[in-house]
């Protein structure tokens, strides 16, 4: 093996190529070395023995110029080492006219380009040129491939992380929620519970109505949201009774004409005290129809069918079954069986029919009796 440098080291200097030329031949190595100095171009010759293969391992090259017939190191066991070892370096085999069908094949294998002995130095110089040009291709696409893979894994560790992060916020945000949510909670209880202490004749009227219509809600499908809105709304649905007088309210025997227009002004006032409260808009509008009918003789809008929003149908065949099955002052609360035949019997004109079938279907009235039960340790 002989390793030859360029005449001009300034020329050497520019071009930075190193070509291997390998052939068993010493008059072809000096030809192509010759050409190829002129060039400007660093030569490493090999005779192409088993040597080549430490060469190529070793020595850095830009280009292989590589004989296909060679007694020991033949030319398709240097392109199948090229291929697997340096995968960015072309080889040039060198063939003569009568190996032509072999050069083609070696071609299909992975050989840039042949050139034909005897060799030209035009023509040489061509495929060198076009050789070192597909040579920089294929590294800079490998290095674009490296740099894509690294970035691909900045950008998998920046998903994590960031993963991560929006994790950590989001159980803080959903401990938030939990918390407001309880506060809210709480406050609705009080809420209630300012109610019933001036209306006498609704002790726990507000907690049963929350267990009804959250098992109907559930019968019905509602969603998560609509769900939070219902149970507000069946604990406020009373809220506007602040607003009547305790005399109308706890009054025991029939109302007055005018004591029963004032009565009915209380969904209206529930829905305007809510409304000041921006969160609490969609459960103020809830309260404001659970007393419209389904055929539309209800008040205080006169709205039927659809227009009632699900939620206030709910409330209504709830608070019609506490009403009736409930004590007051001037009577004890009705038999079960009384109650829901009283339901089927106003299903289609003052309640949703669909909601009193669930209703009556399900059972729902127990629920009422299993929350108790539970509450009481039984």
């Amino acid at each position: 093996m002989d390793i030859i440098g360029g005449s001009d080291d300034a020329s050497r200097e520019i071009m930075k190529r190193t070509i291997i030329v390998i052939d068993d031949e010493e008059p072809v190595r000096k030809v192509l070395n010759t050409h190829l100095l002129k060039e400007g171009y660093d030569v490493i010759q090999s005779a192409g023995d088993n040597a080549v293969f430490d060469l190529l391992r070793n020595l850095y090259c830009d280009l292989i110029i590589c004989d296909i017939t060679m007694p020991e190191a033949d030319g398709f066991r240097v392109l199948e080492f090229v291929r697997e070892n340096l995968d960015t370096t072309p080889v040039i085999m060198l063939t003569g006219l009568t190996d032509l069908s072999v050069a083609v094949d070696i071609m299909k294998r992975g050989a840039f380009d042949y050139v034909i002995k005897p060799v030209k130095k035009d023509d040489l110089m061509a495929i060198v040129r076009r050789a070192l040009v597909h040579r920089d291709l294929l590294a800079r696409n490998k290095e674009l491939e490296l740099e894509n893979r690294e970035y691909q894994g900045f950008l998998e560790q920046r998903v994590r992380e960031r993963t991560k992060e929006l994790n950590a916020k989001a159980k803080e945000l959903q401990k938030a929620y939990g918390l407001l949510k309880s506060t809210n909670m709480q406050f609705v209880n009080v809420l209630a519970e300012t109610i019933e202490a001036k209306d006498a004749h609704t002790r726990g009227h507000c907690n049963r109505m929350r267990i009804l219509c959250m098992e109907l809600g559930s019968l019905a499908g509602l969603s998560a949201d609509e769900m939070e809105v219902l149970e507000y709304a069946s604990l406020l649905h009373d809220l506007g009774k602040i607003g009547i007088a305790e005399e109308i309210l706890n009054k025991t025997g029939p109302l007055t004409e005018d004591e029963f227009r004032r009565m009915r002004e209380h969904p209206e006032i529930g829905e305007k005290i809510l409304q000041s409260v921006p969160s609490m808009a969609p459960i103020a509008k809830v309260i404001s129809c659970h007393h419209e009918n389904f055929d539309g003789s209800g008040y205080p809008k006169g709205l039927k069918g659809a227009e009632i929003p699900v939620a206030s149908r709910i409330i209504s065949v709830a608070d019609l079954y506490d009403a009736m099955s409930s004590d007051r002052p001037y009577r004890k609360g009705l038999p079960q069986n009384v109650v829901l035949r009283e339901m089927k019997r106003v299903a289609g004109s003052q309640l949703d029919p669909e909601v009193v079938a669930a209703f009556i279907e399900n059972r729902v009235h127990l629920s009422v009796r299993n929350e108790s039960a539970t509450a009481s340790g039984l």
